[in-house]
Parts: structure tokens; C-alpha cells; sequence
């Protein structure tokens, strides 16, 4: 059972919404976001979906950056994607440009019990963008708890942004704290971009988040799949790519029930980052393969994102 997280850089549909600041993804915006440019897009996105799974579909799909109940609609109702047996959970936020958080499920091996938006409050006094709670049962029972999120970005600067991700670090811990206080073996994924490497402050101290490599694994405690315990900017591959090197925004944490065989399901120890070279281009500068984005300002360069998808491996124990 594949899980991943996708970040699918602002998956805007062509309808302006008076209360969003979403006229730059309009036809008539310096971008020229038509609906041909959308509709090629959201092919794309699902084809990452697909190709990702290899023969089988993804269990789960967290989702950055889709603007609204359309667009998911269009992924998993609209032919030829209602074939794949997909449907969505979201929450209308308060971002002013619009962007959510959703979660893709199949609908045969995945059933939501309960999902609420989980607001996020920023030292200024304003709201971020909302992070997104889902706990449903796999086909054998077995209860999940799944938080999507999407940090606050650090458009001011890393260290100057950081406490608008302490905020929404802060909102995903007291989720997890609710939920292991009424069960303390609780399976929890929490997954999304959190606009910080997993060695950055937030992850390991806020959310206590401790690398996978760990030789043996506490329920209770949080364990990042994305970090061995070195910092990622000495990696050669990531998620996002920036100014010459490589970070890992997108990442995956999950309690250590998942990983310690005490439940009847277990994750691989790692998450991997999936780059195949057709979501991809070479960077003038290092030579290196990087993810093709949309666009770079306004031209139109037709790539599907600019950031890469990760995932992690779910199995029931019966068939390890």
C-alpha cells in the first residue's frame, strides 16, 4: 500500500473566485491560464499518480496547492479519471490565494470515519492555511489517523518565517497528542510539505520528529522517513531544488507503532523521493535532473511542478 504526498504547484482552474486572490491563474492573466493549460496539468498530475504506483494504484494521496472543489472533482470524477476509484476529502480554506490541502483515497481500501480542517493561528494574529485531519479504517480494520499539511512558507526567510511553522507545527502536535492520549499504539502519518529540511528546528524539536534510523521504535514517539540523521542540504536528491541544492520540503513522519510490528500493519523505514525523467529537467547550472515546473516567471514552460512526489510502503504483517 502506497502512500504519498504531492505538492502540485498551484493546480488552479480558470474560473475567477471573487473572494480569492486568484486572478493570476485566470485566461486573461500575463500567464494565459487557459483551460487547455489546466486540463493538460491535471493529466499530468494524475499520470505522476499512476506512474507512482506502478501496478497498483496509491493507497492515499495528500495533496498541496489545489485551489478548490473543482479541481478534485475533476481528478476523481471526470472521465477517464473516475475510472481509478478515487475520491477526496477538503476543506475550503482561508489562504487568499485560494490553495488547500486535500487527501485522495480509494474508496475500496480506505474508509473515512471522521476529517475536519485544523486552522492554524500565526503569532501576527492571522489565519494560515489550513492542515487537514483524516482518520478512516484499511480493509482489515486497522484505524489510521492521516494529517496533510502545508507549512508556512518562507518567502520572508528561512529563520524569519519560522515561527509561522512553529504555529502550524504546534496545531499538528496537538492533534497527535489527542489522539495518543486516547490511544497510546495510535497509527499516525502526518505528510505535506513543511517548507523546512527535516533537520531544521521545527520538525525536530516542535513536532519531535526523530530520524528513521533509529534501532528500535517507541509508539508514542515520531519518526521522520525522510531523514537518517545528516542533513539533507548534503543530499544529491530531494524534493525541491533552490539556488544550486537540494531540500526536502515534502516529507513523511509517522508514530512508531507503524514501524515496531506492534499493529497488524508496518512501514518500510524510508520514504523515497519519485523523480522519473519525464517530470523532470536538467539545471543549466549544476547539470543536474530537477523538477520541471509550470512556469519560471510568466513562460510557460509546461512542466507538471516544481516540486517532486514522496512516498512510503504500507504492508499488513501477514504478508511480510
Amino acid at each position: 500500500m502506497k502512500i504519498m504526498t504531492y505538492n502540485v504547484e498551484n493546480l488552479f482552474d480558470t474560473q475567477h473566485d471573487s473572494l480569492k486572490n486568484d486572478k493570476e491563474y485566470l485566461p486573461n492573466s500575463d500567464l494565459r491560464w487557459t483551460n487547455n493549460r489546466f486540463y493538460e496539468k491535471l493529466h499530468e498530475v494524475m499520470q505522476v499518480i499512476i506512474g507512482l504506483g506502478n501496478e497498483e494504484l496509491p493507497l492515499l494521496v495528500g495533496l498541496c496547492e489545489v485551489e478548490n472543489d473543482f479541481v478534485l472533482k475533476a481528478m476523481t470524477q471526470f472521465d477517464p479519471y473516475n475510472q481509478l476509484g478515487y475520491d477526496y476529502i477538503h476543506y475550503e480554506g482561508p489562504d487568499v490565494r485560494g490553495i488547500d490541502v486535500a487527501l485522495l483515497y480509494q474508496k475500496d481500501k480506505f474508509t473515512p470515519l471522521a476529517s475536519r480542517p485544523i486552522p492554524v493561528y500565526l503569532p501576527n494574529g492571522q489565519k494560515g492555511r489550513d492542515l487537514l485531519y483524516t482518520c478512516g479504517t484499511l480493509t482489515d480494520s486497522t484505524l489510521l489517523h492521516i494529517i496533510q499539511v502545508h507549512f508556512p512558507s518562507r518567502r520572508e526567510g528561512a529563520l524569519a518565517s519560522e515561527p509561522n511553522r512553529e504555529a502550524a507545527a504546534k496545531a499538528v502536535r496537538q492533534v497527535v497528542d489527542s489522539v495518543q492520549a486516547l490511544d497510546p499504539q495510535a497509527a499516525i502519518i502526518i505528510m505535506g510539505d513543511f517548507n523546512d529540511n527535516p533537520s531544521d528546528k521545527v520538525p525536530t524539536t516542535t513536532l519531535a520528529a526523530l530520524p528513521y534510523t533509529n534501532n528500535s521504535f517507541e509508539n508514542t514517539k515520531l519518526y521522520n522517513l525522510c531523514w537518517d540523521g545528516y542533513k539533507y542540504e548534503d543530499k544529491d536528491i530531494g524534493s525541491y531544488f533552490h539556488d544550486g541544492q537540494w531540500d526536502m520540503l515534502d516529507q513523511i513522519i509517522i508514530s512508531g507503532s507503524l514501524l515496531n510490528g506492534n499493529l497488524s500493519v508496518r512501514a518500510m523505514p524510508k520514504a523515497e523521493v519519485y523523480h522519473p525523467k519525464w517530470i523532470s529537467k536538467r539545471d543549466k547550472r549544476t547539470g543536474e535532473m530537477i523538477p520541471k515546473r509550470t512556469y519560471v516567471g510568466t513562460f510557460y514552460l509546461g512542466g507538471v511542478s516544481d516540486h517532486f512526489p514522496i512516498f512510503i510502503e504500507l504492508f499488513f504483517k501477514s504478508e511480510l
